[in-house]
């Protein structure tokens, strides 16, 4: 090879690398570009004493996370593993199931399902020594939300993922109930009776429906002295809205949209709202209600997004309810401004581990 053609080939990889960049810097106005499973910033960190040691990897992730056309290429490869492969989607978040269910995998989701992960003596010793609201007038509840694999992995998630005989949610709530007085709601057998009839989580999304949240919610109010009316007896209009937050994980919302059969939701209604109002609502930060409900009682909870599916039927039975969420914003300040008749913690259970840390003392 002469140096001519020698230089010619170096010219052509040279613009093979700069290529994807400079199209990019022109174009990239008309694209997506919120690849929305990544949360890492695209700027290049300063080199500080303390982050010396991480600096590398922090450059690194700072870089894939600013390649051009990374969206674009996550729709790809997403599209690639659900219609060629049927398996895993490659941002290691979601399951592809059966029937057109995604499952999610980056929390602790399909160890919970498959009980690899059941806590130590230590750890259900240490949960059942926080003594939650023990020298409080408030009634105290422990409520977990079942995991959706909890009630349909068995039907769509791929064969190679075995159920458990034992999961770390019926590890500790066995545990608690022979060691403690806590009252714990887990609705797991009641949405296993309805899951046939009604689907009770969101094909595209890792949260219960409005279906899904009215029997958490009967649950939990139960459980309270307060009754809805029974499944059976309430209004289930269809209705397709979903958070698909799962096909965002594979930057395929657009895609499941227009070509997947339409989510499975629904509007309920059928029992009494008592003029419920909603003071302030932020599924970030507060959900604020006031009804004229009979029981007024009042309701302070600590809860994930789960709590979103049932607030309403939850609020519409008690007079006042604040609904804090914990990730980043509760506060044990918040239950002594409020001072709650009833204090309700609330999580799925892929989150059991904030059990660990969460406390609240006098």
């Amino acid at each position: 090879m002469n140096k001519k053609m020698a230089a010619a080939w170096l010219i052509c990889f040279a613009l093979l690398l700069l290529m994807p960049g400079a199209v990019w810097a022109v174009t990239k106005d008309r694209f997506q570009t919120d690849a929305t499973e990544n949360t890492v910033s695209t700027e290049i960190p300063k080199l500080t004493k303390d982050n010396y040691r991480d600096y590398p990897g922090l450059v690194e992730s700072a870089f894939n996370a600013a390649v051009p056309f990374r969206s674009q290429l996550i729709s790809f490869s997403s599209l690639t593993d659900l219609k060629l492969f049927c398996e895993k989607s490659i941002n290691d978040k979601v399951v592809i199931g059966s029937d057109n269910w995604l499952f999610y995998s980056m929390e602790s989701d399909i160890d919970d399902y498959k009980g690899t992960n059941l806590f130590t003596e230590g750890q259900l010793a240490q949960i059942a020594s926080e003594q939650w609201l023990s020298n409080r007038d408030s009634e105290f509840i422990l409520m977990i939300a079942p995991n959706k694999e909890t009630i349909y992995g068995e039907e769509h998630l791929p064969s190679y993922y075995k159920k458990a005989e034992e999961t770390r949610t019926d590890q500790l709530i066995a545990y608690l109930k022979k060691n403690t007085d806590i009252r714990i709601v887990y609705p797991k057998e009641e949405m296993l009776k309805y899951k046939k009839e009604y689907s009770l989580y969101w094909h595209y999304d890792t949260h219960w429906n409005a279906a899904g949240g009215y029997i958490g919610a009967k649950a939990l109010l139960r459980e309270l002295g307060d009754e809805l009316p029974e499944v059976e007896d309430i209004t289930f209009t269809p209705d397709t809205f979903s958070g698909y937050d799962l096909a965002r994980m594979m930057n395929l919302q657009s895609y499941y949209e227009k070509n997947m059969p339409a989510e499975e939701n629904y509007i309920v209604t059928g029992y009494n709202g008592n003029n419920l109002q909603a003071v302030s609502i932020d599924d970030a930060t507060a959900l604020v209600y006031h009804s004229d409900a009979p029981d007024t009682r009042k309701l302070f909870m600590v809860r994930d997004s789960f709590a979103g599916g049932m607030a309403g039927p939850v609020a519409s039975s008690l007079s006042d309810c604040y609904m804090a969420h914990w990730n980043g914003f509760f506060t044990q300040s918040m239950v002594e401004e409020q001072k709650p008749d009833v204090f309700v913690l609330e999580l799925v259970e892929r989150r059991l581990d904030y059990l660990l840390s969460f406390c609240l003392t006098d």
